[in-house]
């Protein structure tokens, strides 16, 4: 009896009038059933064998299914000629071995685990890890084509560094994008479904020969030596815990950090070593010095009125399991607690010269959110900032004040020493915690319990008072070191590229 070596898409061939057993219940077999979603190989699995006693009559998530864990015993009295057994574990010899003498397996087909999509791959790997590292950068941005990335990739474009550098971009939606002979944008999600040679192709060839590999929340995995490989950070100041949700890989050779001041608790918060931090300022700040027309190209802006943006935090995720607070508000904002109370607020805004702008977290469940707009409570989603490569900085920079709670564009704003306020009226039922013992030490702005106290901020927006500028400032000088537009320039200096 032989274990062959077999590709995910050969193995699905032949399991199209087939049944199959898995040898092996532990993390691999995970692992095989993750990396290969896109073919529900679930589907064709009727139980996990493995030799662990305590394991048997257990069951195990594989995709969408509870597969059951047998002995071997049970394989040998109820398998049948043609059902494939495919071995998992990582010794496949000595499972092998084991199966060897069993007369009643003699017919069937024995595998080890596929690890390539097409057994091409191996060759593929082999050929593209024997070429030179180029000037490449790999980005990954939040979304995709934003944030700092984005501010980098345009410091580039600007500065004639694209003569010298190509640049792969990955992202969700390539097809939205125009090649060019210096830009190339890939398909993050490429290995999420079935993929194509082609694109497996290109996806090796720049994962293997990108020198620079900058991502913000998803990792780039180096492939090589020689690689450098930094985390662009999504936020600012961790004011919310996030450790152990952000866990940046200890092959990275370094994560930007705002200021040394809080360089310990970045540290400990990203899970890397503090001699990695890279004290420069987000290069999307750079959007707050850059005047781009945001509301205009939107159709919002009128010039008699002011803005006030309000950012609240993600609360519910759209993409996973997650709920950040306990109790969903009634209309599924903060403060807000009814209907009614929107639509006074909505003519109070009108009678004050005031427009608000709510803009949910790019990964926010709209779906718990019910209200709309209203003629001076705007609703402004990411799709349509995407749509002209507009940033949240850029909108930033033409609003009058910031409505936030417990999320770092808070800290972000405070280069603009504009006057913030904070909704803190779910802040006991705020389930992640905060990386601080006094969270309202570092919240300078009036703190809103009440659609009353948003009234009163938006009658301090209008008539340009600023009760909290001394207390803002000082925060501000605590977390940003740098405060000027330079924060991209800057980066690529101390990554030697300029």
């Amino acid at each position: 009896m032989k274990a062959r070596q077999i590709s995910a898409h050969t193995l699905m061939r032949r399991l199209k009038k087939r049944r199959m057993v898995i040898f092996g219940a532990g993390r691999r077999t995970e692992w095989v059933f993750r990396k290969f979603q896109a073919y529900h190989l679930e589907r064709y699995v009727d139980y996990i064998v493995d030799n662990n006693q305590e394991m048997w009559e257990t069951t195990k998530t594989l995709g969408d299914r509870e597969v059951p864990v047998r002995s071997v015993q049970y394989m040998r009295t109820h398998i049948n000629r043609e059902t494939i057994i495919m071995i998992t574990i990582k010794q496949y010899s000595e499972v092998v071995e084991q199966l060897s003498g069993y007369k009643e397996l003699e017919h069937n087909s024995v595998y080890r685990c596929p690890e390539y999509h097409y057994l091409s791959e191996k060759m593929m790997d082999a050929f593209i890890a024997k070429q030179p590292l180029r000037d490449t950068v790999m980005f990954q941005g939040e979304g995709d084509n934003r944030e700092n990335a984005l501010a980098l990739y345009e410091y580039m474009s600007e500065h004639g560094m694209l003569k010298r550098y190509r640049i792969a971009w990955l992202c969700d939606h390539p097809k939205n994008f125009s090649h060019t002979r210096h830009v190339t944008y890939m398909d993050r999600n490429l290995y999420a479904r079935i993929p194509d040679l082609i694109g497996i192709w290109q996806d090796k060839y720049y994962h293997y020969t990108a020198r620079y590999l900058f991502y913000e929340n998803w990792a780039i995995p180096k492939r090589r030596d020689g690689q450098i490989a930094v985390y662009l950070k999504h936020g600012t100041f961790m004011l919310k815990n996030v450790k152990g949700k952000i866990c940046i890989p200890k092959e990275a050779d370094g994560a930007i950090c705002t200021s040394p001041n809080y360089a310990d608790l970045a540290a400990e918060q990203e899970s890397i070593a503090k001699e990695k931090l890279i004290i420069c300022g987000s290069p999307r700040l750079d959007f707050l010095y850059k005047q781009k027309n945001v509301l205009q190209t939107l159709g919002q802006w009128e010039a008699d009125k002011k803005y006030i943006l309000w950012l609240p935090t993600l609360r519910q995720s759209k993409n996973v399991k997650r709920n950040d607070v306990r109790h969903t508000a009634p209309l599924g904002i903060p403060l807000i607690k009814s209907k009614e109370e929107l639509e006074r607020l909505d003519k109070y805004l009108g009678k004050a010269g005031v427009r608000l702008l709510i803009k949910p977290h790019p990964h926010q469940d709209l779906s718990v959110y019910k209200i709309d707009d209203h003629k001076n409570i705007v609703f402004l989603l990411q799709d349509m900032l995407d749509r002209y490569d507009f940033t949240i900085h850029s909108l930033m920079r033409e609003t009058a004040g910031l409505i936030s709670d417990y999320s770092s564009a808070a800290f972000d704003y405070m280069l603009l020493d504009h006057p913030i306020a904070y909704t803190v009226d779910d802040m006991e039922d705020y389930t992640i915690g905060f990386t601080v013992e006094d969270p309202f030490a570092y919240m300078p702005g009036a703190k809103l319990y009440t659609c009353e106290d948003m009234m009163h901020f938006i009658d301090d927006v209008r008539n340009g008072k600023d009760p909290y500028a001394r207390e803002r400032r000082k925060v501000r000088d605590y977390i940003h070191q740098y405060q000027d537009d330079k924060n991209s320039e800057r980066f690529l200096q101390i990554m030697g590229m300029c």
